[in-house]
């Protein structure tokens, strides 16, 4: 079994890297967002959108590891 302070690093890190993943999302949404208010044509409007879509799946990945993480705890302990 894993020892528990492994578990607790591995809980600091998901939890750093869901932080830093929500902020990115951010900046990179808002990024988007301007973008797509300036945007003089439909291949930039569709640019905008496309980035701003790939952000959100990115978030979720991120999301989906903390859950695993979450799991994995759960069932260890």
């Amino acid at each position: 079994m894993p020892s528990a302070q492994l578990l607790v690093v591995l809980t600091r890190l998901t939890s750093i890297l869901v932080d830093v993943a929500g902020g990115v999302f951010t900046l990179v949404m808002v990024y988007g967002g301007i973008r797509l208010m300036v945007a003089h044509s439909p291949r930039a409007v569709q640019g905008s959108k496309e980035l701003m879509g790939r952000a959100a799946v990115g978030l979720a990945l991120i999301l989906l590891v903390d859950v695993i993480r979450q799991l994995l705890q759960y069932v260890v302990s």
